[in-house]
């Protein structure tokens, strides 16, 4: 059904082509064999706290274990994907050559549709936005389709490639990759960026770097080095709960950014080793950083995983964390927008909260922002109806 949205606009500058996913019945052998012959670390008294302070137990990795080698099923998984239209296309840059990008997508006939970019982040994927997408197709049919869907592969993410291997990718790179991606499938008169977590950083970049972006929505918001703000005391005590939350997580959960940013080379031939290797590192993500009141289900977590493993994502994905090194705030790195109408989704469980009050003081040119009461790090998977909505409503106010 969602194969009724393949239909590209009309005279594009750009050449996708059509594209499948398919594991290799060798490599899917070997990642299995992998995972059976892989020893899981003795106990400690560290690995058997469930509290999540220091991290994954020992017993949820043997459940996991237990679970991938049995009633996991990636071909289930792998042919969900190829139920969208998923596309690649050669994407130049002045700077590096070009990048190879992966993109499902759905297109609509409406010559009115707003062209929308959703950008992922890290440990994500792509994979993130198919339930929204699920929705629209159940929602819309192509003639009625108030958009038109973008979802990348983040350059040296999932199925998109790198420049070369002789190059460091940067997050400016990756800005314009994505903007050249929208220009090439024919929006250049104008798209809305959206992105949480290395997708809000892109957004943000998109926001400053390009007239085609002409508005931006984002699902994780915070102050910037020159901001001023009042006290907490006018805030609620939700509001200061999530803020002291947001701290907490800086001083006990943030150590892996800097092995990211300081030591990508090292940490990703390590994880690179095996996929129970890689699983604990990337898996306790996925657990901590939702909503712990509507947790992920274990064959979720597999899946996200597999799919990191399969597509060798985790040792080219650490970039964006080399432009956090020796900054204090991501915005000594990274300009924002005040001008361009932004809209702001706010989960209760992301890392980073920014109240409303505050948001309204800080940037003039909010034009919308929904706080919720459930849903984490990973908002389109874990509340796909709910981020929808949000999308639609701040789609309405730019018309």
């Amino acid at each position: 059904m969602a194969h009724h949205f393949s239909h590209l606009p009309a005279n594009i500058p750009g050449k996708p082509t059509p594209f499948s996913f398919r594991v290799s019945d060798q490599d899917l052998s070997d990642f299995n064999e992998l995972i059976r012959i892989s020893r899981i670390g003795p106990t400690t008294w560290w690995n058997q706290q469930n509290n999540g302070q220091f991290g994954v137990t020992r017993e949820w990795l043997i459940q996991a274990k237990s679970t991938w080698l049995g009633t996991f099923d990636w071909r289930k998984h792998e042919e969900h994907i190829n139920t969208f239209p998923n596309y690649k296309i050669d994407v130049e840059d002045p700077e590096v050559g070009g990048f190879n990008i992966h993109f499902a997508a759905l297109f609509s006939l409406r010559k009115d549709a707003v062209p929308i970019i959703f950008m992922h982040g890290w440990p994500g994927s792509f994979l993130e936005f198919l339930p929204m997408m699920e929705l629209l197709v159940k929602k819309y049919t192509p003639d009625t389709l108030p958009y038109h869907i973008i979802v990348p592969s983040l350059p040296d993410y999932g199925l998109s490639s790198g420049p070369t291997q002789n190059v460091e990718v940067t997050l400016e790179q990756a800005a314009r990759a994505m903007n050249q991606l929208m220009i090439d499938l024919g929006f250049g008169h104008g798209y809305v960026a959206q992105g949480g977590d290395v997708g809000f950083m892109l957004a943000r970049l998109m926001s400053t770097r390009f007239s085609e972006c002409r508005a931006f929505h984002v699902n994780i918001l915070s102050l910037n080095l020159e901001d001023e703000v009042d006290t907490t005391e006018k805030l609620s005590i939700e509001e200061r709960q999530q803020l002291e939350r947001a701290e907490v997580w800086q001083k006990t959960g943030s150590a892996y950014a800097f092995e990211h940013g300081t030591r990508p080379a090292t940490i990703g031939l390590a994880l690179s080793s095996s996929p129970l290797a890689m699983l604990p590192w990337i898996g306790e993500k996925f657990l901590e950083w939702v909503d712990d009141r509507e947790p992920l289900p274990l064959d979720t977590i597999l899946y996200m995983v597999s799919f990191y493993w399969f597509t060798s994502t985790y040792p080219r994905s650490l970039y964006p964390y080399r432009a956090l090194v020796g900054s204090d705030r991501l915005s000594a790195a990274l300009p924002i927008s005040k001008n361009k109408p932004l809209g702001y989704s706010a989960f209760p469980r992301e890392q980073a909260i920014l109240p409303k009050a505050w948001a309204e003081q800080v940037y003039p040119n909010l034009v919308f922002y929904k706080a919720h009461s459930k849903g984490g790090h990973f908002a389109a998977l874990e509340q796909p109806t709910t981020f929808l909505k949000d999308i639609e409503d701040f789609i309405q106010l730019l018309a």
